[in-house]
């Protein structure tokens, strides 16, 4: 049996004991977004509810392909991975900000990967008008593709939303949560969010994000709709309105790493998902690389979406100068070969990661700021230099720096200089790690398991199929009345008023009483003459 099929199978033992009668159901997943971190997040859920006698049927860009789970039918969508192929996150984080380039790049290739998958043939037969494919439940991640959410309601589904990462303020909107321009949950706003700002950069910020989320609404989702309807037909309703009306969304966020902000009742965190309790073992070479290493070992990867061959060759020289002064030994992956390295660097296009993070000479970790990423350093207790560069990995590594666990380097402003101070203080520092241990127990400490809390949701809107009760009716306010903008305009405008005709009326008095004044002083004058 794989790891992930042992790790499941106590938890499902406790599941069949815990959790109410309810007949196997058949279950429609799409994971679109062609990244790995994406996918890895739910490949547990997968797995436990179709040992729980579940039939999956799951759209993936990186299927599990593991023959012992017959329950599950995986179509694989790696072709997906050519949306992004000539994606330069670097370059183009470099020229503007993460909400900018999600507008005029990530809009585009969202639509290709949304297109995609509803004119794969498999997929076409599914919903097609004769089709007698039923599904009890759908399961869509919220992120990129809510073209997809059409899919629910042709099969007359509950719709379950998924996020791998915390949520956009877009989606707190739809949902009824309240939308916060300028506080640090707010990732997508990327560096500009923060406590104790000033009054010009809040308005900056509440300007910016309306901004994008007018454009996601008024732009994105049209066109999003647009592709639903070329394929369903033009009787399906407002993808927004299918959002509002979502059943529950199960989101990667745990409280004890992340900058909390008020949510609503079906908004539902899970995290760790991913992490193996018994990684497998490192391949023999690597193994006997860490061995002869008295002083521990740097782990380095900037993850999947993140090549180091994106950096300038100032930038590299710079690791490799200082990997080559430290006393430690280096893992580093890299997608390029390094000619000039010294020996105490071992280098290749691809590791275990949590294998690597929870080897025992391990010392300081490396890395962009991923969910995933942070999840398995917090778990092994390893302290962080992050580097972010996209989405919510300024998030991660802003929230890792304020509980003092790491530090931070500007990928803008990368130096010798700076890697090696960074790399130096967090080495010689013991209060990194002792904090980073105290952080793991914290994480830890929870009253229920994040999967069986997970799998308990997604039974329990099977099961009830209307779950309304957990929807808040904020969410189908306009605008104006969802903030009471109307009723602040109105005060606003009659605050103005009554001050103006407060004006009006004291000038006017002042008037007529320098006037009388005048005309004593007139009078005064002439008598005197």
């Amino acid at each position: 049996m794989g790891p992930i099929v042992k790790m499941t199978f106590w938890v499902m033992c406790f599941l069949c004991i815990v959790t109410p009668f309810l007949e196997a159901a058949r279950i429609l997943a799409i994971i679109a977004i062609p990244s790995y971190s994406h996918q890895i997040v739910y490949r547990l859920l997968w797995t436990t509810l179709s040992r729980r006698g579940h039939e999956l049927v799951v759209l993936t860009t990186d299927p599990i392909n593991d023959p012992s789970i017959t329950n599950l039918t995986e179509i694989d969508f790696h072709h997906n991975y050519n949306a992004i192929k000539d994606a330069s996150f670097v370059k183009s984080m470099e020229q503007s900000t993460w909400i900018n380039n999600e507008r005029n790049q990530f809009f585009s290739i969202s639509h290709i990967i949304t297109e995609n998958i509803y004119k794969h043939l498999e997929v076409r037969k599914m919903y097609a008008p004769d089709s007698d494919q039923k599904f009890d439940a759908v399961i869509i991640e919220t992120i990129k593709t809510p073209g997809l959410y059409s899919l629910a309601h042709r099969f007359n589904a509950p719709l379950i939303g998924v996020s791998s990462i915390k949520l956009y303020n877009y989606d707190y909107y739809l949902l009824g949560a309240p939308v916060l321009p300028s506080h640090p949950s707010t990732w997508e706003m990327a560096e500009v969010t923060g406590f104790n700002l000033s009054f010009w950069e809040r308005l900056n910020n509440f300007i910016q994000l309306w901004y994008y989320i007018y454009c996601v609404l008024n732009h994105f989702f049209p066109e999003q709709q647009a592709i639903a309807e070329k394929y369903l037909g033009k009787n399906i309703p407002d993808i927004r309105d299918i959002e509002k009306n979502i059943s529950i969304v199960l989101h990667n966020e745990q409280e004890a790493i992340s900058f909390i902000r008020p949510t609503m009742p079906n908004i539902i965190k899970f995290g760790n998902l991913h992490i193996l309790e018994k990684p497998p073992a490192l391949p023999k070479d690597l193994n006997k690389f860490l061995t002869d290493a008295p002083n521990g070992f740097i782990y380095m990867s900037l993850g999947t979406n993140i090549g180091m061959s994106e950096f300038s060759k100032h930038v590299l020289n710079a690791f490799i100068d200082v990997f080559a002064s430290l006393p430690c030994k280096i893992v580093w992956k890299i997608d390029k070969e390094l000619r000039n390295k010294s020996d105490n660097i071992y280098i290749a296009k691809w590791f275990p990661q949590q294998s690597l993070l929870a080897h025992s000479k391990i010392r300081l970790f490396i890395y962009q700021g991923g969910l995933q990423s942070t999840e398995e350093a917090v778990y092994n207790a390893v302290p962080l230099i992050g580097i972010p560069v996209i989405a919510d990995q300024y998030y991660n590594v802003n929230k890792m720096v304020s509980l003092g666990v790491a530090k931070k380097i500007n990928f803008q402003n990368i130096s010798r200089e700076i890697v090696n101070a960074s790399i130096t203080d967090i080495l010689n520092d013991k209060r990194y790690k002792e904090r980073m241990l105290k952080l793991k127990a914290m994480n830890e400490d929870k009253p229920n398991n994040s999967l069986e809390n997970a799998i308990w949701w997604i039974e329990f809107v099977i099961r009830h199929k209307d779950v309304s009760h957990l929807r808040c009716s904020i969410a189908y306010d306009p605008w104006y009345q969802k903030y009471d903008m109307d009723i602040i305009a109105v005060l606003s405008i009659a605050t103005f008023v009554i001050l103006f005709c407060t004006l009006v009326i004291i000038y006017k008095l002042l008037k007529i009483i320098f006037n009388r004044n005048t005309k004593k002083q007139v009078n005064v004058t002439k008598k005197n003459n």
